[in-house]
């Protein structure tokens, strides 16, 4: 940890001079995504990150590959790819843990307006409701409500004021209109528990059918992915074989070079696209 830590502060050093220049987007995902870091930080840490990761890379495939056929390719490539990768790795996790968290709080919601609607009914006020979900354990809700009540409690702001941070920073659009719902009852001080029972209904009713849906989508992927992605990879690594086999030319690459390319690279490399594509698809999903 010690460890981790000096890097970022190396890091930093960096970014320091990033942020002399705002950059409300990233801040504002770095939030979404509960990191505790300046957007100067996070772009000097992935920055540093993958020129060290490519520098690594560059050195190992030099010894590794000295004696194949084209080292200058196979190096080229290979650290080509661990700066890219790297790189593109920062903002993929990123958005990875926004997603995550999207989904968790999109998962608790029904139940968490369900037992809202049970405190409503025995007579507590918006803030004291809030106050108690945040000390309960409904995942990152809890730890959203939380800020609230830091900003309520400790900072002195009004609720209002403070539910409206936490509706510019959430990464749930459902949670965003349930949150500016609950801000503008606040505001006027009536209708509460009617609405979260009414709230609660509708929203156990859409994670059925969201959950049918679902299940109905990814059996087709599923398909998808053993008919067209293994099958075609599969085919064409037969095709390499068999070529390679009746010393037939396939032009500037030996069958051997394009074995190991379609084993060790395209095969690999559509698996990962293939799961960001199921990840993209369903960060949306409160399922």
């Amino acid at each position: 940890m010690k460890f981790i830590e000096r890097y970022r502060m190396f890091c930093y050093h960096f970014g320091r001079y990033i942020d002399k220049t705002p950059r409300d987007s990233v801040a504002k995902l770095l939030c979404q995504a509960d990191i505790e870091m300046t957007p100067g930080m996070f772009l000097s840490l992935a920055g540093i990150t993958a020129v060290t990761a490519a520098g690594t890379v560059l050195f190992s495939s030099a010894i590794l590959f000295r004696n194949s056929g084209s080292p200058i390719v196979y190096v080229a490539v290979l650290t080509s790819l661990a700066f890219a990768l790297t790189l593109a790795g920062f903002p993929f996790v990123l958005y990875n843990k926004i997603s995550a968290k999207k989904m968790d709080i999109e998962q608790e919601l029904p139940y968490v307006l369900g037992y809202m609607s049970v405190l409503a009914s025995a007579g507590s006020s918006p803030i004291d409701v809030v106050r108690r979900i945040s000390i309960e354990e409904y995942g990152h809700i809890s730890k959203e409500f939380g800020k609230v009540i830091y900003r309520v409690d400790i900072l002195g702001e009004d609720a209002v004021t403070a539910m409206g941070d936490l509706i510019h920073n959430t990464p749930s659009e459902m949670f965003r209109v349930i949150c500016i719902d609950l801000a503008n009852i606040i505001h006027a001080g009536g209708g509460f528990m009617e609405y979260l029972e009414m709230k609660s209904r509708d929203l156990m009713t859409m994670r059925r059918l969201i959950q049918k849906e679902f299940v109905d989508s990814l059996s087709v992927y599923g398909e998808g992915y053993l008919g067209g992605v293994v099958m075609s990879v599969v085919l064409a690594v037969l095709g390499i074989v068999v070529c390679g086999a009746l010393g037939i030319d396939m032009g500037v690459f030996a069958p051997r070079d394009l074995f190991n390319v379609f084993v060790y690279f395209v095969l690999p490399f559509t698996n990962i696209i293939f799961l960001a594509m199921l990840s993209m698809k369903y960060s949306r999903s409160p399922v």
